[in-house]
């Protein structure tokens, strides 16, 4: 008896504890997966922002803008080759193709985040609004992680 009663003790826990850690959101068709950024210096003038977009529905939508009180402007950006080089490059939205995703990693799409009116560590968040042509607002937290981290699906 004393051992069920420990045992189920134990599950409600753990599976009280998930929403804590969870890290997704969504809204209509679209979902996000582990919204973050890496760790910067105090006096870094912009940081990135990556995540996981999922359109579960029928028609594309369109990420059209992110926006974060933490910072001055949020813009979306890609790497592109051009002139046999690799640059940055601003875009006004990307497309999620029904039923399909888009990852948002370093080397690819990315947010950046410009003039951070703080610095932040390990382990904080931070909110962010992320805006689509057919789900509208999705308001997010985007999780600070090392600043060698390399996020995997």
């Amino acid at each position: 008896m004393k051992k069920t009663l420990i045992n189920a003790l134990v599950a409600i826990a753990f599976f009280a504890a998930i929403p804590a850690h969870a890290h997704d959101y969504g809204a209509n068709s679209i979902k996000i997966d582990h919204p973050w950024s890496r760790e910067a210096p105090p006096n870094a003038k912009v940081i990135a922002g990556f995540f996981q977009l999922k359109n579960n529905g029928t028609e594309d939508d369109f990420l059209i803008s992110a926006s974060t009180p933490v910072a001055d402007r949020v813009e979306i950006h890609t790497h592109i080759m051009e002139d046999d080089m690799m640059k940055m490059r601003q875009v006004n939205s990307v497309r999620i193709g029904a039923m399909n995703m888009v990852m948002f990693k370093p080397g690819s799409f990315h947010l950046m985040i410009f003039e951070p009116k703080q610095s932040f560590k390990k382990g904080e968040r931070f909110p962010m609004t992320l805006t689509f042509k057919r789900a509208g607002t999705i308001e997010i937290e985007v999780a600070i992680e090392e600043n060698n981290h390399q996020h995997a699906h």
